[in-house]
């Protein structure tokens, strides 16, 4: 898949919901007028309106994107952790769905929720972020390469594995400040801290080890004019990995943003 495909795949997802929350209303009305349902009516269909109106007009903009476009994008290289430069961006999903293009515009990889059941389409964000999660960074191929894995509760911890199960370290939210910024530390399997995180918001920052080794950045609203000509979202964030970089620590770096972004959504 294609930048192109995926605002057409995001146009046409936002236009299912936009429809299914819209019959959802109506079916309400319905049921007010017929008597089989009581209470309030608009209290009962405004919060479907509303959500379908937003859909609409997601469906609406990704339609216009896809449509400016340029198709059948090639690339030389399709290697998710061999990337020094990954634009990223959200599918619509009940929990994550966090997709890795190159500055190509084809899609190199992705994190996924591997539990995608229909009925968590349903919860309400507040429910679904206090359920444990466990989710999957796949190549472009299908080829699971690390898990991350989430415990109960609302603070943003998370155990990174190898694709054989092996654990490459876990992050842990410092609970009595984060509700002011996100901090925290990324510990290796053995406990030793290793990445300090501080940061004050989450539109750019940077992750340095506690030697201060840099390791990789993330930025929002920057962009070489360039690839504005395949990605028409001038705030898509891009995760720059330092030339020095191993995979153990790319592996921990996508397990973080699994942790902090959870429940984005473009």
């Amino acid at each position: 898949m294609d930048i192109q495909k995926y605002y057409e795949k995001t146009a046409k997802i936002s236009f299912y919901a936009a429809m299914i929350s819209l019959i959802i209303a109506i079916l309400f009305v319905v049921l007010h007028l017929s008597g089989r349902m009581a209470g309030n009516i608009l209290w009962l269909t405004l919060p479907f309106i509303i959500l379908s109106l937003n859909y609409y007009i997601r469906f609406r903009l990704y339609e216009k994107r896809m449509n400016e476009t340029p198709i059948n994008v090639q690339s030389e290289s399709m290697q998710l952790l061999d990337t020094e430069h990954l634009l990223i961006a959200f599918l619509p999903a009940p929990s994550l769905r966090m997709q890795f293009f190159n500055k190509d515009g084809a899609v190199v990889g992705e994190i996924r929720d591997q539990d995608m059941s229909w009925y968590k389409w349903l919860l309400p964000n507040a429910v679904s972020m206090l359920m444990p999660k466990r989710y999957g960074l796949f190549d472009c191929f299908g080829n699971r390469l690390a898990q991350f894995q989430s415990g109960v509760g609302l603070w943003s911890n998370m155990i990174v594995k190898d694709h054989e199960g092996n654990e490459l370290g876990r992050y842990k939210e410092n609970r009595k400040k984060a509700f002011v910024k996100t901090t925290g530390m990324i510990s290796k399997p053995d406990g030793t801290d290793w990445i300090p995180i501080k940061i004050g918001g989450l539109n750019s920052f940077q992750l340095d080890e506690m030697n201060g080794k840099k390791l990789a950045s993330f930025q929002t609203g920057w962009m070489p004019r360039e690839w504005g000509k395949l990605f028409k979202n001038p705030n898509m964030p891009i995760l720059t990995f330092h030339e020095k970089t191993d995979l153990e620590v790319k592996l921990v770096t996508l397990g973080f943003l699994s942790a902090i972004f959870h429940h984005v959504s473009n």
